[in-house]
């Protein structure tokens, strides 16, 4: 219903996904031409390298789609977080949402808005990944390599705004929402799996031990290139591990109540906004982990463009995996202490005593 664009916090969004998506098709027509004038492969390289009218006017136009995407991305990534925010603030507006699971779940397009949500941010990640690697070459070796990339991140973003915009128009204010008691809590009770002890304590510990390692692979990627892959994989495993212990043994400790397993409950004030970090942290790990990989193919291609002396390449890569490794090793380790606060916590105000029996 257009009427929803009445509220600040999905006109908000709304606007900021059209915009991210604006920019990104703009820098896609733009790079288009780009492309249409350099040709492929070394013979490209050669191009650019040239002096002349014809190839500083390039040059500008793949500036100018630079300059949009950085732009467009960030907003995209920033569009993440206000997505969250929006939902969580609007849980008060509909009857039965005590948080944002009320809110997404209300309507059809409330968790698949958030998917794309999510998807988009991650590639727009590794795009900016890529593009920064680039930067550091003295050659433009993968301007057409990123230029190519853009097409297949930036329907990402439009996809993230069209989902966003559906959901936008499509929640209804006058609904009662099953609240995530009932829906998530209720329904996890009907399972006795979810209710053991044992199995929650694995699935934590199985969690930690892989944030961990995927920490520790992330700070040995200025190894090699096989390091970085690892890096990747074990990220993409480590990302998957955290859900779960968030849900049944993390954010049970926040709430101090063994039946809790709402994820979007510990956004809320009486969880002291925990959700923000924590996510945001396994957010950033995951994609720092995926940008390793994506540098290391584009090195790959760089490589084979650079001729004779990739010396220069060799540095560049260099600095990018000790720079990204150790973003993602600031992640996965922030992730972990994050997580470990609420049963730290718990654990200091019962004197040790299992929140499970």
């Amino acid at each position: 219903m257009l009427a929803n664009l009445s509220n600040p916090w999905l006109l908000a969004r709304l606007l900021a996904s059209l915009a991210s998506a604006a920019l990104g098709l703009y820098a896609v027509v733009v790079a288009v031409r780009v492309m249409r004038a350099v040709p492929g492969g070394a013979r490209g390289v050669a191009v650019l390298e040239r002096s002349g009218e014809g190839v500083l006017a390039v040059e500008r136009r793949a500036e100018l789609v630079a300059a949009l995407v950085q732009v467009g991305l960030f907003v995209t990534l920033g569009n993440l977080a206000l997505l969250v925010l929006a939902g969580d603030r609007l849980s008060s507006s509909i009857r039965g949402a005590m948080c944002a699971y009320g809110v997404f779940g209300s309507s059809d397009w409330g968790l698949r808005a958030l998917g794309a949500s999510v998807v988009a941010a991650l590639a727009c990640a590794a795009w900016l990944a890529l593009h920064r690697f680039d930067l550091g070459l003295e050659r433009p070796l993968l301007l057409r390599t990123k230029l190519v990339a853009l097409l297949f991140v930036v329907p990402l973003v439009v996809l993230d705004a069209a989902a966003f915009a559906a959901f936008a128009l499509d929640l209804d204010f006058q609904v009662v929402a099953s609240c995530c008691s009932v829906a998530l809590d209720d329904a996890a009770a009907g399972y006795a799996a979810m209710q053991s002890a044992p199995l929650r304590e694995g699935a934590a510990m199985a969690a930690a031990v892989g944030v961990s390692l995927a920490a520790a692979l992330a700070l040995l990627a200025r190894r090699g290139a096989g390091f970085s892959y690892a890096a990747a994989g074990l990220g993409v495993v480590a990302a998957a591990a955290a859900l779960p212990a968030i849900l049944w043994f993390v954010a049970p400790h926040a709430y101090e109540t063994p039946h809790h397993l709402c994820p979007f409950c510990l956004f809320r004030p009486e969880a002291a906004g925990l959700g923000f970090p924590l996510f945001g942290a396994v957010l950033v790990g995951l994609a720092c982990a995926l940008s390793l990989a994506v540098v290391e193919l584009g090195s790959r291609r760089a490589r084979g463009l650079a001729g004779a002396a990739p010396a220069e390449l060799d540095a560049t890569l260099a600095r990018a995996r000790r720079r990204i490794g150790a973003y993602a090793a600031v992640g996965w380790a922030s992730a972990l202490f994050f997580g470990l606060i609420p049963v730290v916590r718990y654990a200091l105000a019962t004197g040790g005593a299992s929140l499970f029996g």
